[in-house]
């Protein structure tokens, strides 16, 4: 069984995973963006992946927020190890 310190640092990898990962697709969307010949339906689904993107990311961003709040409280109480109380 995973500790409470393994788990909360697999928690921050797969937070990074997703920040990192909507960042790079959204430097691929805009990129795609930049191209000519696209027709107003393709811009539109385009900046519309763009928008979710940035929903995505900052529900991330407050998901770390909390996760960190959580990090905290239990860290003053149970030793991230060994589950006991500290």
């Amino acid at each position: 069984m995973a500790t409470i310190r393994e788990l909360f640092h697999s928690l921050g990898n797969k937070h990074n995973i997703l920040t990192v990962g909507c960042g790079a697709t959204k430097e691929t969307v805009e990129e795609c963006l930049k191209a000519e010949g696209l027709s107003k339906i393709v811009k539109d689904n385009l900046l519309e992946i763009l928008k979710n993107l940035e929903q995505i990311t900052n529900e991330a961003l407050e998901a770390d927020k909390i996760a960190t709040e959580i990090h905290d409280r239990i860290y003053k109480i149970i030793d991230p190890d060994t589950g006991k109380p500290g």
